[in-house]
């Protein structure tokens, strides 16, 4: 069965249980809680005590609070840990804690202590940085008036004499400085030099100082320190040095802090889960003294939750289990069920939209049709082979979450249809082989008419399962007029044309002409009998014109020819390129060019077999019969943010 049977739960039990109950559900993973809120015979029954109090608001808010400071503090603690290449990061194992170990060491751990020991050192960290920063900055500023050997304090306290310091405007023809030195009230000494502007020291008569600011445009040099220049920056460059170890230390220290760093992961996921339990409790209702839940569990879960329950709590808790009803299937969430060669393909299918849980799940008919379609379109035994070994070995190696690896079984099982269809068209890295059942240099025609073929029987496909569909709600004059009718229609254009083209077989056009045409009455007849009045013919003749449309539906296929012939073209035109080099260069540029051009075509092609497969299910099959609009099982479970639950 595609889509597992769900059944209702109820759970009533003493309130002082109700944490216990909440840790139980998210260890056992196996069932979605039902927001009662949402419910007017709940709101009624517990109008006056809902679980989601005020005070238990400010608890959610505090742990969201402890799990920002976490998330805030890994982002700044993992850029410190050693850089693993890709393949040793992927190969490494990720954090594992049964469920009952995360939770027992999220409650030992002292989570402040935790937070204040990574924190000083980062805080510490980045204090030495910001002041090896300043402390540049100041160098680069005082590097230029490292000759100088008097400090504006020390001009400040001159009785008789007047000093300056600072600088002037350097001009193209040095008009300024020239005057300067010949002024006869003044003498100056020049610091430094550079392309804007030169650095001067100025004694001066008292009393004249105006005159040279204003003359000279001159400008002071802003220095509070007694030391020289020279000395200030010898300080500051030991302090540079002083700080620049202090860094050193702090960055090897937390370089080290691997175990601290594992800590807050365990940590935050143990406030996930904590969290999660938290905001279930908003979905409860609860008197003074009870609580009620609801939820949804698949059928088979029952026993198990019973048995798992009772000997956990006695008989503390009242369970109950009933049957959805039909007026209940749209609140229902969709889980779906396929053996392991059809699972992978379930991601197509959530990439459309989930079925509704009353509806069939259309992920077995689809893993076929997009097994078929990306294997044609791509259609080389190399690139099988690669993407097949590729997507092995990452399996069996490499430590990697449960949505990639079944996104790496869907793209294994698809290099197993590009190796068949490989093998039909006998091709091989571009290279046709001796034993190809259908050329691609020669024989595109009948590639043409095998996607058209293709494209013939997943509309008639589409078009009986719309039929299906459309019994299944006691709908028989839309089963009959949008999906059994329009089947024997194309059925009887298929037998026509195949009576013409082949004079053996004219018997079939007859047949197909009168099937065709009794179906084409027929759809008009059920659209007056449904609308009860001739209005009902403009329906159906409007229906008669999607012939149009399946017209073009069956061209679309034929973008399965036209992907494969195109990647097989390109193959082979690289490696003719590949073979004008002469032997030296074929043997040794031209092996890396053959893998370099023919590592883009293999990209080129898995992500137009990817995308046109995709694109044929939902356009030309899934417009036929298939609304989706279900909603996905989320069971109360734990985060698995950064730790794996261990399942032994």
């Amino acid at each position: 069965m595609a889509i597992s049977q769900m059944r209702q739960l109820s759970l009533l039990l003493p309130k002082e249980l109700l944490d216990q109950l909440l840790f139980y559900l998210q260890g056992l993973e196996s069932v979605q809680i039902h927001d009662l809120r949402q419910e007017e015979d709940w709101q009624a029954a517990f109008e006056q005590a809902l679980v989601g109090r005020p005070d238990q608001q400010l608890s959610q808010q505090d742990l969201l609070t402890r799990q920002e400071k976490l998330e805030r503090l890994i982002a700044d603690l993992e850029p410190f840990m050693p850089k693993k290449k890709l393949l040793e990061s992927l190969k490494e194992e990720p954090l594992e804690l049964s469920f009952a170990a995360l939770e027992q060491a999220g409650k030992a751990r002292d989570e402040e202590a935790l937070l204040e020991g990574i924190s000083k050192q980062l805080k510490v960290l980045q204090e030495a940085k910001e002041q090896i920063e300043a402390d540049r900055l100041e160098v680069a500023a005082l590097e230029k008036w490292e000759p100088l050997e008097l400090t504006p304090q020390a001009a400040a306290t001159f009785s008789h004499l007047g000093a300056l310091i600072g600088t002037i405007p350097n001009t193209d023809d040095d008009a300024l400085r020239l005057t300067l030195g010949a002024h006869p009230d003044l003498k100056f000494q020049e610091v430094f030099t550079d392309d804007t502007e030169h650095g001067v020291l100025i004694f001066y008569k008292t009393g004249s100082l105006e005159e040279v600011r204003k003359e000279y445009g001159f400008k002071p040099f802003e220095y509070e320190h007694a030391e020289l220049p020279a000395e200030r920056i010898a300080q500051l460059k030991a302090n540079i040095r002083q700080q620049e170890a202090v860094a050193d230390a702090m960055t090897k220290s937390l370089a080290a802090s691997k175990n601290e760093l594992d800590q807050l992961k365990v940590q935050l996921d143990y406030l996930c889960n904590l969290s999660s339990r938290q905001e279930s409790k908003n979905q409860l209702a609860s008197t003074q003294n009870l609580a009620a839940l609801e939820g949804w569990i698949e059928s088979n879960q029952v026993q198990a939750l019973e048995a798992c329950l009772t000997e956990q709590f006695g008989q503390s808790i009242l369970i109950q289990t009933r049957e959805i009803r039909q007026d209940e299937e749209d609140k229902v969430p969709t889980k779906l069920k396929n053996n392991a060669l059809v699972e992978p393909f379930e991601l197509v299918t959530e990439m459309y939209s989930l079925p509704k849980y009353g509806d069939k799940d259309p992920t077995p008919v689809v893993s076929l049709f997009y097994f078929v379609f990306f294997g044609m379109m791509v259609a080389d035994i190399g690139y099988g082979l690669l993407l097949f070994l590729g997507t092995s070995l990452a399996l069996h190696f490499l430590h990697v979450k449960p949505g990639l690896a079944k996104n790496l079984r869907f793209f294994r099982l698809l290099g197993v249809a590009v190796i068949i269809w490989g093998l039909v068209y006998g091709s091989f890295f571009g290279f046709e082989l001796p034993f190809a059942l259908i050329s691609t240099s020669s024989d595109a025609m009948t590639i043409l008419v095998i996607s058209v073929v293709f494209g013939f029987i997943t509309v008639l496909a589409g078009l009986f399962l719309s039929g299906l569909k459309n019994i299944r709600l006691k709908d028989y004059a839309e089963a009959y007029n949008a999906g059994f009718a329009w089947v024997l229609i194309l059925l009887g254009l298929l037998l026509l044309a195949l009576g013409n083209f082949f004079p053996s077989l004219a018997f079939a056009a007859t047949i197909g002409q009168w099937l065709a045409i009794i179906n084409a009455l027929g759809i008009l007849a059920v659209s007056i009998v449904s609308a009860k009045s001739l209005a009902g013919l403009g329906s159906g003749l409007f229906n008669l014109y999607n012939v149009s449309g399946y017209v073009g539906d069956l061209v679309s296929f034929t973008r399965l020819m036209a992907l494969g012939l195109s990647g097989a073209s390109i193959g082979s035109a690289f490696n003719l390129i590949v073979s004008l080099f002469p032997p030296v260069a074929r043997f040794s540029i031209g092996i890396l060019l053959f893998i370099a051009l023919h590592l883009v075509n293999m990209f080129l092609s898995f992500l137009s077999g990817y995308v046109h497969g995709a694109r044929l299910i939902f356009v030309e099959f899934f417009g036929k019969f298939y609304d989706g609009g279900g909603k996905p099982f989320t069971p109360l479970k734990p985060s698995e943010k950064y730790v794996q639950q261990s399942k032994k």
